[in-house]
């Protein structure tokens, strides 16, 4: 027969220690005190991590060399010195709005006074590029990179201001006057060397990638800077081309470069030709006029019209009133048309449209050509522009 089962307290005797109330009321008072110094301990944890975390996201951009760009003599700036010469980034000072942000004029407390540009696109491998590729351009006719800064979550640029604006409000915007024939073709001559510079006097050689009206700014004498260089590449000297994804804006687009990514200075030509036919016609490039595709596909077909009756009236912009020099505007037109032809390998250089440019300004006004009797034959001598 089995033993009877003793009770549980006769089985696990409590210790004598732990048997008292003083003692279990020592030992609740250690475990609430733990218990205490444990949240203390964990609060203080979280507020040291997140300290940190701050500190990360606003470090200036010599300790995010992840981020930051690869360059040198540009200034850094704090996002306080910004503020303040942006007034916070007042409405009141915005001078151009777009798909990448708000461009503010400031004054710096040198007096300096610039354009702060706020990215809220385009923060990452565009600011790093146009930094690096505005460091190292320096050139009349390429804005001026002050400087920049990465604070806080911001990606923000600080140029020289260019007060006149861009090209595209003159040409396009309602400011109740025209531009003269003189002006524009100063314009052209000015972006035309801009670009000969970022083509053939930069190592590596910059290809703008969207070269258009709004990327043209204008300063008080109207003479042209070439900006916006956040789609640029280099590309060495010892290749001819790069294969890219199609960036940039429609109705600038090279042909070649639309349909298969590949990117040349030709690219950039092609471009810069679209906006010699804004220059001439006061149209937009993605207009669309007596059922053409565009302004390129228009002028294409009133050329040879042009040509045949020896004159441009029919594609000058009529706020010219015709108060132009007929010989420097059939050359204009000449160039612009050989700079849009479908053919890369049939577009000029750079180089060489300015060399035309500096050609015609020279000559034309001094009655060099005869225009009246010999047009067609003088404007076909260089074989620029196919009239087929």
């Amino acid at each position: 027969m089995a033993s009877p089962v003793p009770p549980a307290s006769s089985r696990f005797p409590m210790p004598p220690l732990l048997a008292s109330p003083s003692c279990r009321s020592t030992l609740l008072t250690g475990f609430v005190g733990g218990f205490f110094v444990g949240v203390v301990v964990a609060v203080a944890l979280f507020i040291c991590c997140r300290k940190k975390k701050r500190q990360r996201e606003t470090a200036p951009p010599e300790a995010s060399t992840a981020s930051a760009p690869q360059c040198c003599g540009n200034r850094i700036f704090t996002l306080d010195e910004v503020r303040r010469c942006t007034n916070d980034f007042s409405r009141d000072r915005v001078i151009g709005e777009g798909s990448s942000g708000c461009v503010y004029r400031g004054v710096l407390s040198s007096g300096e006074k610039v354009a702060v540009k706020q990215l809220t696109r385009g923060g990452g491998q565009e600011f790093v590029t146009e930094v690096e590729n505005l460091s190292r351009a320096h050139h009349k006719h390429v804005v001026s990179l002050v400087g920049y800064c990465i604070e806080g979550g911001q990606h923000i640029l600080v140029y020289e201001l260019v007060r006149n604006g861009t090209l595209k409000f003159h040409l396009h915007g309602d400011r109740g006057w025209a531009l003269d024939w003189p002006t524009r073709l100063k314009i052209a001559l000015g972006s035309a060397r801009g670009l000969a510079y970022l083509h053939g006097d930069c190592h590596p050689k910059i290809i703008h990638r969207d070269i258009k009206a709004t990327n043209i700014l204008l300063d008080r004498k109207f003479e042209a800077k070439i900006a916006d260089f956040g789609l640029a590449k280099c590309i060495s000297e010892s290749r001819s081309h790069v294969s890219t994804a199609v960036r940039g804006t429609f109705g600038y687009f090279a042909p070649e470069y639309f349909s298969s990514g590949r990117l040349t200075e030709k690219s950039d030509i092609y471009s810069f030709g679209v906006v010699l036919l804004e220059l001439i016609t006061g149209y937009q490039p993605t207009v669309s006029i007596e059922n053409s595709t565009g302004l390129v596909d228009w002028v294409r077909s009133q050329c040879p019209r042009c040509w045949k009756n020896g004159n441009f009236d029919s594609l000058v912009d009529p706020l010219l009133q015709n108060d132009y020099e007929l010989r420097e505007m059939a050359h204009v037109v000449k160039w612009a048309v050989a700079c849009v032809d479908q053919s890369a390998e049939n577009r000029p250089e750079m180089s060489e449209m300015l060399m035309l440019v500096h050609f015609v300004m020279a000559t034309a006004r001094e009655g060099f050509f005869e225009v009246e009797t010999k047009q067609q034959e003088r404007l076909t001598e260089y074989h620029l522009l196919k009239l087929s």
